[in-house]
């Protein structure tokens, strides 16, 4: 199309080499801004029973990194084998479901084989041009489990990696109490085989429970947000893959809406990419009408789930909830007292109706402003906040991918929330005072007037 007289097929494959939005990245090239956490996971698997766990918040990166460094680690002999959790996740399943994929992958054929009193699954492999058959009977006790790892362990590979993805998930606290108990299992047996967990940091506690003597099984990471400049490197990173220029604006702009999350950084940057590559012209440079089309798709692809606790927020509510919201997104830090997001309301609310609105448009007080705050952690107002450990006078989002959202849709609005230094109120620019003028009612889609409110967040 547009882009270096690529073929569709051909620009999504170097897309794919550089962006991966669904599925985790599973390349060091392109795990930017892990490099410390990469070389410490490393380490630690390198310790006899040593396992790994990776904590973090939802798209922080916590699968990509797992993925990483799981492929460093696995011998060539093999890939290493991935479980994504459930609410309904069973241990001893899944000790089953290893097991059946090692050998399935080994090229093993499977015969059943009926007995009095259970079933057994027979593998029936080749290996170094000699037969073996091996038996998996029904796991149903942890000396069962470890037998099984440790008989598939030795068929698999060198150095054989299980990544055990979202164990937040499993509901069941006994369920995540025999994977305590089976890496403690595993470590005084010597059995070789690593397991990578990843999820949310209470689950790292579910995890253990009573079971402190599994710490020291248990390499414990908590992954943070990436700093600024590695969100950058990701989004050029990228398109210089297409030999394109980009404002520098556009790529600060991707960085602060991300809040370091890399899920944003790659879900922008490859919307950009993709409607620079749509556009009818030859694209030799990423321009903002790009960006605006990008902050357009980004929000469509991912208002599924996310949409409905935005709407429940401000939808037929008074603009006060609408730039409330907004003002909570108005920040790099994730935890934000009250009067903290009060003063990005007011910035809000001064850059849109200026510094003497209409009485309809006035500012409300702090106290009222409490109380809207108060409302979103309700939910018939979309449970978008929480207070941070029962303090009344401090809030984080629920979930911080939702931030993301919010912070997608005040830019599609045309409200560039400042993101790096958030609580000082700042001029707005001559452009943004000239997209704005006369009164109007504020909606939370870009249909209207307030999509032509532009700001510039200032170095």
């Amino acid at each position: 199309m547009s882009i270096g007289n690529l073929e569709e097929e051909e620009f999504a494959k170097v897309l794919r080499s550089k962006l991966s939005v669904r599925t985790p990245v599973k390349s060091i090239e392109r795990l930017f801004g892990r490099e410390k956490e990469l070389e410490l996971v490393q380490e630690a698997l390198y310790d006899d029973g040593g396992h790994v766990f990776i904590y973090g918040d939802r798209g922080v990166g916590k699968s990509s990194l797992a993925a990483s460094v799981a492929t460093q680690y696995q011998t060539s002999d093999n890939e290493p084998i991935h479980i994504p959790c459930g609410k309904d996740t069973c241990f001893y399943k899944t000790i089953e479901e290893i097991a059946e994929r090692v050998l399935r992958r080994s090229g093993g054929k499977r015969d059943l084989e009926l007995t009095h009193t259970f079933n057994l699954k027979v593998y029936k492999l080749q290996i170094k041009d000699k037969e073996r058959k091996v038996t998996i009977p029904p796991v149903d006790s942890m000396f069962t489990a470890v037998d099984v790892m440790e008989e598939v362990a030795e068929i698999h590979s060198e150095r054989p990696v299980i990544v055990i993805d979202e164990f937040d998930q499993i509901e069941s606290a006994k369920e995540r109490a025999n994977f305590a108990h089976f890496l403690k299992d595993l470590g005084d047996r010597g059995v070789n085989i690593k397991f990578i967990f990843t999820g949310i940091a209470s689950s790292l506690y579910q995890l253990l429970g009573d079971h402190e003597s599994s710490f020291r099984q248990l390499f414990t990471l908590k992954l943070d947000r990436l700093y600024w400049s590695s969100r950058e490197e990701i989004a050029y990173n990228a398109i210089k893959a297409f030999d394109l220029d980009v404002d520098e604006e556009i790529v600060h702009s991707i960085s602060r809406i991300s809040n370091g999350f890399p899920y944003f950084v790659h879900l922008l940057t490859q919307n950009l990419l993709w409607v620079a590559f749509k556009d009818e012209e030859n694209v030799k440079q990423l321009q903002l009408k790009h960006f605006e089309l990008a902050i357009a798709r980004s929000i469509v692809g991912i208002s599924g789930r996310l949409q409905k606790p935005y709407d429940s927020a401000v939808l037929h509510k008074t603009n006060d909830y609408l730039l409330a919201l907004w003002a909570t997104a108005d920040s790099e830090n994730t935890i934000r007292y009250v009067d903290s997001i009060f003063k990005s309301y007011l910035r809000i609310n001064k850059q849109i109706f200026g510094a003497d609105p209409e009485d309809e448009n006035k500012p409300v007080g702090l106290q009222q402003f409490k109380k809207i705050l108060k409302k979103f952690m309700t939910k018939e107002h979309g449970e978008i906040l929480e207070l941070v450990e029962g303090r009344e006078e401090m809030y984080s989002y629920r979930e911080n991918l939702l931030r993301g959202f919010v912070a997608l849709k005040a830019q599609e609005a045309g409200i560039e929330l400042q993101g790096d230094t958030p609580d000082e109120p700042k001029i707005p620019t001559a452009m943004a005072s000239s997209r704005f003028s006369g009164r109007a009612k504020l909606s939370a889609y870009s249909a209207d007037p307030s999509k032509y409110v532009k700001f510039r967040s200032e170095e």
